[in-house]
């Protein structure tokens, strides 16, 4: 076995991402400038299991800690006994708000067992977070970047493909002040879906991956549209039905972040300002406290990665 090449004062980086883009529901997401940071403070020599990790920083109070999560998983796939390691977290992703919180931290526990002991086959990584997550277009942006399309086959294999968002496209996202855990809006979705409803979807999934790929922005609006997931969850994300409705100059569209409740917002070309503030003007209208940001897509070379700290 070779070992990687890490040290204390190393930082595993993970992004976050919107996922869904309307109707592209498991299957399309994007890498955003929003960061999970595992910083690697003290490392020591091989050791048993029980001990490998010591993890501090702004992790769950209570409930599960994906980071260990994904970390114990790849000890029990692979095997090899981990370097011991005490590690700092420290996150600009929100949490349950639908920017892949969960799918960062999984991804970050998977790398962090790479680091302290030598790196592995990125399929099987990828495979093994989709088994954490149940889904896998967040952790495919986890590690990936850019946009990503990723496919679930029936022998367990998860096929990706990442390329880059448009540079200027800007992506704003509003957070209201509300919490949605993605295990309940996924509950609440139908089991089936019409074949009308199936066909609106599939076409403007791929109307939608056209209109990126070729520069027909003006197909944005329609490409984001879905008539499943987001329909289902709008009782539960406030301000959605009402950004769905946006018709503004600087809007190009508008989709649900992941399960919600961050919406997100397509921005025209050198628009971003306007867009922010047509879509905190939804949030002033029903009166709902929110955070609005303005992010960058991450290009797709592997967002995933350890590297010295600043």
């Amino acid at each position: 076995m070779t070992a990687s090449p890490v040290s204390a004062g190393h930082e595993i980086v993970v992004s976050g991402s919107i996922s869904n883009l309307g109707p592209a529901f498991d299957a399309l997401s994007v890498a955003v400038d929003v960061d999970l940071r595992v910083r690697i403070d003290e490392i020591g020599p091989v050791t048993s299991d029980a001990d490998a990790i010591v993890v501090e920083g702004q992790v769950p109070a209570s409930g599960e800690n994906r980071i260990v999560t994904g970390f114990t998983r790849a000890l029990a796939h692979f095997g090899d006994r981990p370097r011991r390691a005490r590690v700092h977290v420290t996150t600009g992703i929100p949490m349950k708000a639908g920017l892949g919180s969960s799918s960062a931290a999984t991804v970050a526990g998977l790398k962090l067992y790479e680091a302290l002991t030598t790196p592995r086959d990125p399929e099987v990584i990828m495979r093994i977070a989709t088994e954490i997550e149940g889904h896998p277009d967040n952790a495919a942006a986890a590690l990936l970047g850019g946009l990503t399309l990723s496919c679930q086959c029936e022998d367990g294999r998860i096929l990706t493909s990442a390329w880059a968002w448009p540079a200027d496209l800007g992506l704003i996202v509003g957070t209201p002040r509300v919490e949605l855990e993605t295990a309940f809006a996924r509950q609440v979705l139908s089991p089936e879906i019409a074949r009308r409803d199936a066909v609106f979807n599939l076409q403007r999934s791929l109307l939608l991956v056209r209109a990126l790929e070729s520069g027909r922005y003006d197909l944005l609006r329609e490409a984001l549209r879905d008539r499943w997931h987001q329909p289902a969850r709008a009782q539960y994300v406030p301000g959605l039905t009402q950004a769905l409705a946006l018709d503004h100059p600087a809007v190009l569209g508008v989709c649900l972040s992941g399960a919600g409740p961050s919406i997100a917002v397509v921005a025209a070309p050198g628009r971003q300002a306007d867009a922010a503030s047509a879509l905190c003007g939804v949030y002033d209208a029903i009166g709902i406290p929110s955070t609005i940001r303005t992010l960058s897509a991450r290009p797709p070379v592997g967002t995933a990665r350890a590297m010295p700290s600043p």
